[in-house]
């Protein structure tokens, strides 16, 4: 990779180069009107109402929410045939009473738990340890107890609305080569389990071997047990591409963040709160290998999944495990039932191989976009330095047949860079320090020099910014750039001064107090004296305004 400043401006993304500053004074600045968000007024209000217009990149990942479904029933609801007692009055109710606080739940002990896991559970399976061969328990008892050991386990803090909390669990991510994983905004980057850095000996080698293994499974389990609801030939994917491995405590060891009893049933203690997986493929499997404190041959079963169906009448289950065992969710299940893991007596590694969306969350998906946008820098310098007469030709000398070969307004050029520059921002370099200097030091190999490649490119956009404005400031005498272009920049400019203020207030969330000090944010990207922006971007935005005034009273007098 060739570095980002090759004769001004490369195309190319590099790993290591100084930092970009910039040489021509400091940015603009005013002393008066400013303001936090820009003023939505004539073409701003309709950049604002139509996001995709100005092209900014929202905070939360496209792919992170709730899972596209196919038009597929979810199964049959299961009545119960028998009263259950409600807890308040020592009565029973009817056997179609829908509240989860009277319907109570089955266990393998209640004589109707077979049945109602057959007919509204259909996709839930259970394997046995034996499965798989002892070696392969064995191999897996020590890479787990092995990446454990060497620090990549630790708490994710979630952000959900306005609230911000650490998970109750510890976590890695592992799998394909530059994969990451979204949800609950936080991006979590994989430690690849197979590229050419990774030591042959190493565990997580050994985790793409259970990878691999219940792949092979899952295919099987697929193909043995077609599913009327969904059709023969839909069987959806189970090449399984990330594991997210969870480690997790009884409840007596969980001092840095206390467990919560599970309320809508009073199962207990839950390790791991009702939801269903996100950022998911359609239609996916989902794998989980459930491993505790003294191996297969214990008979502790302490541990339990828990299952329910977003019908409000068929009741939940809760289902023991014991260690080696492993369960899936098998096609369209995670669509229709919400699943929780209560606490057991034991510490409980367990290890939940999915099939992640890779459209927008990969490091070569991220590369692609920054390396794109360089390519467009030289287009920005030669509107600062030339005017809009340079960038046409700069347009012109990127080559017959390119994209920025076509002369594009200087409106559409800032808006293609800015896109670009605020998910890199966002999405990925405050991603990777949210989590704190343990997480930067144990992806030391693979993610930390990548984050540093990217933040070389958001640099070079940085100063790509600060030509635009200049070409901006000129146009504001010349009247020669369009309006278009001074609001395109205030409404990006705009949204990257509300998601810097949304992220400091997350990074100094009460909830990171919980965690220990080297799992808390870091702040970075950092802005030195000399860069060619602020961080605090207000005053930028304030001068912009007064130089679109100024740009559409000289082009009214025309």
């Amino acid at each position: 990779l060739c570095s980002p400043i090759a004769g001004g401006v490369g195309t190319h993304m590099g790993k290591k180069t100084k930092r970009l500053r910039a040489d021509d004074g400091p940015a603009p600045r005013a002393a008066t009107g400013v303001t936090k968000r820009v003023k939505k007024s004539g073409a701003s209000t309709e950049i604002a109402r139509k996001k995709s217009r100005a092209g900014a990149a929202t905070d939360v990942a496209p792919n992170s929410g709730a899972q596209k479904t196919r038009a597929v029933p979810p199964p049959p609801i299961y009545r119960r045939l028998h009263a259950v007692a409600d807890p308040e009055d020592g009565g029973s109710q009817p056997e179609d009473a829908t509240s989860p606080a009277t319907s109570s739940y089955l266990t393998p002990a209640s004589a109707e738990y077979t049945a109602c896991l057959a007919q509204s559970y259909v996709g839930f399976h259970v394997d046995e340890p034996a499965i798989f061969s002892m070696d392969m328990h064995r191999d897996v008892t020590g890479a787990l107890e092995a990446l454990l050991a060497a620090g990549n386990f630790h708490y994710d803090v979630l952000a959900a609305g306005k609230s911000v909390n650490p998970t109750f669990v510890q976590r890695t991510l592992v799998g394909n080569e530059g994969m990451t994983y979204h949800y609950q905004r936080l991006r979590i980057f994989a430690h690849p389990w197979g590229d050419e850095e990774t030591p042959v000996d190493s565990p997580l080698r050994v985790v793409r071997r259970l990878n691999e293994a219940l792949r092979a499974r899952s295919r099987k389990l697929l193909r043995d047990s077609p599913d009327p609801r969904v059709g023969v030939e839909v069987t959806g994917s189970c090449d399984f591409n990330v594991t997210l491995i969870n480690f997790m405590e009884p409840a007596h060891r969980c001092t840095a963040v206390p467990l919560k009893e599970e309320s809508q049933y009073g199962m207990g203690n839950a390790s791991v709160s009702w939801h269903a997986d996100s950022s998911l493929q359609d239609m996916s499997t989902v794998a989980v290998y459930h491993q505790t404190e003294g191996g297969a041959g214990s008979a502790d079963n302490s541990w339990r999944v828990a299952l329910k169906t977003l019908d409000g009448v068929t009741p939940a289950l809760t289902v023991p495990l014991r260690s080696h065992r492993t369960y899936y969710m098998l096609r369209d299940f995670n669509a229709h039932h919400h699943h929780a893991v209560l606490t057991g007596d034991t510490s409980r590694f367990s290890s939940t191989h999915r099939v992640a969306v890779v459209a927008r969350d990969t490091f070569q998906y991220i590369k692609g976009r920054c390396e794109a946008a360089l390519a467009l820098l030289p287009v920005l310098k030669a509107a600062g330095v030339e005017g809009v007469e340079g960038a046409a030709g700069a347009h012109r000398r990127k080559g017959k047949g390119s994209r920025a070969a076509t002369g594009e307004p200087l409106a559409r050029t800032i808006q293609r860079v800015g896109e670009v520059h605020r998910e890199v921002e966002f999405q990925w370099i405050r991603m990777f320090w949210l989590q704190g200097t343990r997480h930067a030091a144990s992806h030391g190999g693979y993610w930390k020099p990548r984050v540093e490649e990217l933040t070389q490119a958001w640099d070079a956009m940085e100063l790509g910014y600060r030509w635009a404005l200049a070409a901006l400031r000129t146009g504001a005498q010349t009247g020669s750039v369009e309006v278009r272009a001074y609001d395109v920049t205030l409404y990006l400019l705009g949204e990257i001064a509300e998601a810097r203020a949304e992220h400091a207030k997350r990074c100094t969330s009460p909830a990171y107090i919980l965690v220990p000090e080297d799992c808390r944010p870091v702040d970075a990207p950092l802005f030195e004296e000399k860069a060619p922006l602020p961080y605090d971007l207000r005053p930028v935005i304030a001068a912009l305004e007064g130089w679109r005034a100024r740009a559409v009273r000289v082009q009214g007098r025309r």
